[in-house]
């Protein structure tokens, strides 16, 4: 977890001190944003004129460095003599990050702790016989490739849910033992045992292309 800390400082305003305090406030914005350790301000106003201000900085010590820097105390001092009618300041430190960005949702999805997730859950469906769970991990459009598939490759849901019901049919004793789960920013390598009654074990590695949190594309080779 990072040291990031989080000022919200809630204020009101005298009345006709607005202009004096707004130039005294870029001045001090100006010098902050020129501090080791500042990362981000942005300051709000409501309707019933409370005004909010977020301030961003890198870690505690590079805040108390700004807290005790000359200039901000004589500011400080001025606010309560001069500019504030009330406010109310609170420090935060950082518990949990989530970002969300709508123009680019597979860049998002990228984390590899989710992408493992995903081959978690393929394995779970298989180990199931939930076809309808294991097709809601494939885009529409994904494809399949295998050496035990005839014509190679599949594309498409219908095909692969035609293929994995005539297998689960013919092999109603087939498994998936796992032995290893790698995942990187855009793909999972699963590694597993392929068990059968009569059949000797075979040893199969998978990869899953993974783009906007579904399966694009799996590959499946024998050992």
């Amino acid at each position: 977890m990072s040291d990031r800390q989080l000022i919200v400082f809630r204020s009101r305003l005298r009345p006709g001190v607005e202009k004096a305090y707004n130039d005294h406030a870029e001045r001090m914005f100006d010098l902050a944003q020129r501090m080791r350790g500042f990362v981000a301000a942005k300051d709000f106003s409501a309707d019933d004129g409370e005004r909010v201000a977020l301030i961003e900085w890198q870690s505690p010590a590079e805040l108390s460095v700004w807290r005790d820097y000359d200039q901000h105390t004589e500011a400080q001092a001025l606010g309560r003599d001069l500019y504030y009618a009330s406010y109310d300041l609170r420090v935060c430190s950082e518990l949990r990050t989530s970002k969300f960005d709508g123009a680019d949702v597979a860049r998002t999805d990228r984390d590899p702790a989710k992408l493992r997730g995903i081959a978690e859950r393929w394995l779970s469906c298989f180990e199931r016989r939930d076809l309808d769970g294991l097709l809601a991990l494939y885009a529409d459009d994904a494809t399949h490739t295998s050496p035990k598939i005839p014509e190679r490759t599949l594309r498409g849901k219908a095909a692969m849910r035609a293929w994995w019901q005539s297998s689960f049919d013919r092999l109603p004793s087939l498994t998936y033992r796992m032995t290893a789960i790698t995942a990187d920013a855009r793909r999972v390598y699963m590694e597993y045992v392929r068990t059968v009654e009569g059949q000797p074990d075979l040893a199969v590695a998978e990869v899953l292309d993974v783009e906007g949190g579904l399966i694009v594309a799996s590959r499946v080779f024998h050992g």
